[in-house]
């Protein structure tokens, strides 16, 4: 029986419906430059990428994981676990050597469907055969954990790279080739977490060149850190609840459960029941307690084509009051603004003049030369190590018969002379208590700074009143304040 012509227009106007919402498509890029630079937290960065793709009805065919030496079985890991150690060795460390590369081992990796290796061949081969089979309204997230490195090029200091497999890297003008490559309409989100990613927050311009102008393909990206400096996170540590680098916490954000798998509150900070990508960084921002300055693409869009106030009376300056900054601000601007403003204590309305000296490293001469002073964990670590030598003299080196005996065949009696000395408990305690980092807290300082000039700067471009720039500037928010999955 044939369809009826209303129910073939129906039909249609169902599979244009769901043309148009288009395919996900995941690309990975993981993994170290060789065996010595690929530690463990690059390859948990991936199985948890992979675990929130799951949860999220995700892991579909469009999924390609490319890892350090991709399919080899050689050991291409470096893993450290010092839990692995017995105790009476971990003691002696601690007290009478070092604990550095302590439980320090190799091993292949354990990502399963790994599709290759890092080598810039295989990725350029990604685009080419999988890339290229894209069509309009589809959509390419990209994640990236890796190393990164610095711009060899003077004259470009954004042209930071991606340490790939072999002591190769993938740089940033490159890069931006391969993702000219893509069909036209296809969409671009990528999240970076290597040193100097940053740099790639170039990658919405033309040849990744601001004076070319902004690329035609939609695109827009989360990076760890900016380009000159090194992001937070890479160790051969197999305990996850110690990472703190930049895809720990926008990965939670937007399951809903942190790596170790216990539920967080939900940064729905605009209360639309949706975790957008931007109110992912939003929370990271705000909860990373880490060394990184993370960027996103709407504010590098900002640095280029908005200005502030400089004899021009109608642009705000960047020293505004607060009052006016959190009124500008969005939603998600406005949780970063307050959330910072009650972890740094800022108050009143000088509140970025105040950032602003907080932001500004000391300066003086010889300050460099100074001596750290002993903390009073390390006061009662070497109290008890005295008492300890002065039971056992042979402890003046490891690796005296005496001192083998008291790891091996006298493990006990060195543990318990340890643990029961009169300081070890109030030294456990110290050495618990997480340390105040003065960069971490600094870093806060500028991340505000960067929230508000950034608020400033969206407000300006509104009246410098350049109608092509603020159609763009409102195509890359809409982008970054979208859904990680699409839905049909």
């Amino acid at each position: 029986m044939p369809l009826r012509p209303y129910l073939l227009i129906a039909i249609f106007a169902v599979c244009a419906e769901r043309h148009a919402s288009g395919e996900d498509f995941f690309l990975t890029i993981g993994g170290g430059y060789a065996p010595s630079g690929n530690q463990a937290s690059l390859e948990n960065n991936v199985l948890f990428f992979q675990r929130v793709l799951r949860e999220q009805g995700a892991d579909h065919g469009n999924n390609d994981i490319y890892f350090a030496d991709g399919n080899d079985r050689g050991k291409d890991l470096q893993v450290m676990d010092p839990d692995s150690i017995p105790l009476a060795n971990q003691l002696m460390a601690e007290f009478f050597g070092s604990r550095s590369s302590l439980g320090l081992s190799y091993r292949n990796h354990k990502i399963p469907n790994v599709r290759g290796n890092t080598r810039p061949e295989q990725i350029r081969k990604w685009f080419s055969e999988t890339g290229s089979k894209m069509k309009a309204e589809d959509r390419l997230m990209l994640f990236v954990t890796a190393h990164g490195n610095r711009s060899r090029d003077s004259r470009n200091p954004y042209d930071t790279t991606i340490a790939t497999w072999d002591n190769t890297s993938i740089k940033m003008t490159e890069f931006v080739k391969l993702l000219d490559g893509l069909p036209s309409g296809v969409q671009v989100i990528a999240v970076m977490v290597q040193c100097h990613a940053g740099g790639f927050a170039k990658f919405i311009f033309n040849g990744g060149d601001p004076d070319r102008g902004l690329s035609s393909q939609n695109r827009c990206g989360f990076f760890a850190t900016v380009h000159d400096r090194s992001a937070a996170g890479c160790t051969p540590e197999v305990d996850e609840k110690s990472y703190v680098e930049y895809s720990t916490y926008f990965w939670a954000a937007l399951s809903g459960r942190s790596r170790t798998g216990d539920p967080i509150e939900r940064p729905d900070y605009n209360g639309d029941g949706v975790i957008g990508l931007d109110e992912a960084h939003a929370y990271t921002v705000l909860t990373a307690d880490t060394i990184d300055l993370p960027i996103k693409s709407s504010g590098e869009f900002l640095s280029e084509y908005s200005k502030f106030a400089e004899e021009d009376s109608a642009l705000l300056s960047d020293e505004e009051p607060y009052s006016l900054i959190l009124e500008l601000a969005s939603a998600t601007d406005r949780a970063v603004l307050e959330g910072l403003s009650e972890q740094l204590d800022l108050k009143g309305e000088d509140r970025l003049t105040e950032a602003g000296k907080e932001a500004r490293p000391e300066r003086g001469r010889g300050r460099s030369r100074r001596r750290r002073e002993e903390s009073p964990s390390d006061r009662l670590k070497h109290r008890i190590a005295n008492d300890i030598e002065r039971r056992w003299p042979e402890l003046a080196n490891v690796v005296n018969p005496v001192a083998v005996e008291l790891m091996t065949s006298r493990s006990g009696e060195f543990i318990d002379a340890i643990q029961q000395h009169a300081d070890y408990q109030r030294y456990r305690e110290l050495t618990e208590q997480p340390e105040t980092d003065e960069a971490k807290r600094r870093v806060k300082y500028e991340r505000f700074l960067r929230t508000a000039d950034n608020v400033v700067l969206a407000e300006n471009l509104k009246r410098i009143g350049n109608r092509q720039h603020l159609d763009q500037y409102k195509a890359i928010l809409d982008a970054e304040a979208g859904p990680f999955i699409h839905r049909d």
